[in-house]
This record gives structure tokens, sequence and C-alpha cells, in this order.
């Protein structure tokens, strides 16, 4: 089914951010700072990465379900591993 139109601009809002806050990191690294606060930031980043992949997978289970491409287990499997 894909993704509803609502979804898919939250997602891309958050890639965008994210997309952002690496590039952020990449200035950090050449400016030569303290290796504490780019860890930070990549911290910052993965957390972010994280909340738009769980929309992502979110989105897939919905219509896995609906179309009976996965079992409940199978679901179930599918949100312990991620």
């Amino acid at each position: 089914m894909g993704f509803q139109l609502d979804l898919r601009e939250e997602v891309l809002n958050r890639l965008r951010r994210i997309e952002g806050q690496v590039r952020g990191i990449q200035r950090l690294v050449e400016q030569g700072e303290q290796c504490r606060k780019v860890a930070s930031q990549v911290k910052a980043a993965r957390t972010a990465l994280d909340a738009a992949g769980k929309l992502v997978l979110a989105c897939y289970l919905v219509d896995s379900l609906a179309s009976d491409e996965l079992t409940e287990r199978e679901a179930i499997d599918l949100i312990v591993k991620f």
C-alpha cells in the first residue's frame, strides 16, 4: 500500500532534520571540535533516526497485517528485532 500522505510528510521531515544534523556533525569534525561534543551530536542523530525508523516500521506492519503478508507472530518478531 505505501505511505499515507501525512505519515510520508512526517518521515520526510524527520529525515531532512537528520540530514541537517549529520551535516552539522561533519562540520564539527572538520573544525576539530571535542570528541565529547561530536559524540553527543551523533547520539542525537541516532535517536532521531531510530524514531523515523519506528514510523516506517509501523507503516510496514499496518500494511503487511492488513494484506495478510505477515502473521501476527511475524509482526511481533519484527518489532522485537527492530
